[in-house]
């Protein structure tokens, strides 16, 4: 009988190879889950830096109206700031999207707050006021992501609605921590001139899961709506953090039919926005990026990537074309920030700048990433869920979903 070989002896040849499949595993766990734990989320290593470093002078405009203003969307050419918001406390317990679903939380006041920017008045506070909603709207708002486009009398506003779950014949409240949000999108009308939302119309989907945010083409009837979470509850929804998952759902506004148009490689995705150039920008926020996107044929196609680096929540578009992130460099603070609204967790503003192209080449990069203002100590800056810049004046306008007051900066030499 001939002798045995290490092969069938299970020796070197064998361990080398299972050593090697051990590494190769761990590899991709780093690679894929404790890499960006340790430097997106955690920000082990990461230099933050003072707002006193940055050429902007910061204040903080607080009232009743100006809580929790989770998205914020500014009117250029009619030079207002148009914000979505409730009370803090409200947020801490009603927030779907943070897996916070005490529906006896609610305070029941959310609502659009408009600031006219030019004109801050005596008083700082820009003319402060809210929308109502029209008598055609029967029901609350629970505000969170939204998206607004001038069609020449009038604004149509597209808001994402997170409301309590209730039997479809009955009307009888149903366990939220159960079944999740009953989250539509509520399109209204508002007449230039006007302090009046008047609905259009509803737009509810079993495409609409997770809703976070949600952009507009530009014909104003399709919408694309990101959905951080691939469930509206459920045990391991939590872990979307570490792991991924969500998708993008594109929704007629005539019809008010939705489809899953992507669902594949999101990692929490977050804020969006048309970009100038056509196409449609995607921040995850459990990978530190931004995803560029192409619609076709009501399906999206992503077409490029953005690596920033740290946590990312919703994205804004400048007149300029440039688009402005709102970014975390802690989550750990930003988590005690939300549950603790005293405090705050530091921000960073970045803007991303598309390279000309004849530019591109040097370092394959079509994008340029700049860090507009930071806020180590949360000195000024709220728990900035949203930046949006005025490019007539410079002015940033930051919004924070668990912050009791918005933030204005203006820039100086």
């Amino acid at each position: 009988m001939p002798p045995s070989t290490n092969r069938e002896q299970g020796g070197p040849s064998h361990r080398s190879l299972r050593w090697a499949v051990l590494l190769l595993l761990a590899s991709l766990v780093y690679k894929n889950y404790i890499h960006d734990i340790l430097f997106i989320a955690l920000g082990i290593n990461r230099l933050v830096q003072p707002i006193e470093d940055f050429a902007y002078d910061c204040e903080r405009v607080q009232h009743p109206l100006l809580e929790g203003c989770e998205d914020i969307w500014l009117d250029q050419v009619g030079r207002k700031l148009y914000a979505s918001c409730t009370s803090v406390a409200s947020r801490k317990g009603w927030s779907p999207s943070g897996n916070s679903y005490n529906v006896s939380a609610r305070t029941r006041t959310d609502h659009i707050s408009v600031l006219s920017i030019d004109q801050p008045g005596p008083d700082r506070l820009y003319g402060l006021h809210k929308l109502e909603v029209g008598d055609g709207y029967q029901g609350d708002l629970d505000l969170h992501g939204f998206d607004v486009r001038d069609l020449g009398e009038k604004l149509r506003f597209w808001l994402i609605n997170h409301k309590p779950p209730v039997e479809a014949t009955t009307g009888k409240p149903l366990d939220a921590k159960i079944v999740g949000a009953n989250s539509t999108v509520e399109i209204f009308d508002l007449n230039k001139g006007s302090t009046r939302l008047e609905h259009v119309r509803t737009v509810a989907s079993d495409a609409i899961i997770s809703p976070n945010d949600l952009a507009v083409d530009d014909d104003g009837v399709g919408f694309l709506i990101t959905n951080d979470h691939n469930t509206k509850v459920g045990t391991f929804r939590s872990l979307s953090v570490l792991f991924g998952h969500g998708s993008i759902s594109y929704c007629r506004s005539d019809t008010g039919k939705c489809h899953i148009a992507a669902d594949k490689g999101f990692h929490v995705p977050n804020g969006i926005t048309k970009g100038s150039d056509g196409l449609f920008y995607i921040a995850h926020t459990a990978k530190g990026k931004v995803t560029v996107h192409q619609l076709l044929d009501e399906q999206l196609v992503q077409v490029d990537e953005i690596p920033l680096g740290i946590v990312v929540d919703n994205l804004s578009l400048d007149a300029e074309g440039n688009i402005l992130v709102a970014a975390f460099p802690s989550l750990l603070k930003l988590v005690k920030a939300m549950d603790d609204p005293t405090t705050t967790a530091p921000a960073t503003i970045l803007m991303i700048r598309r390279v000309a192209v004849q530019q591109e080449g040097k370092d394959g990069k079509a994008y340029d990433v700049v860090k507009l203002v930071e806020d180590k100590e949360g000195k000024a800056l709220p728990t900035t869920t949203i930046a949006v810049r005025d490019s007539k004046t410079r002015r940033l306008f930051l919004g924070g979903i668990a912050a009791p007051f918005i933030g204005i900066c203006e820039e100086h030499d």
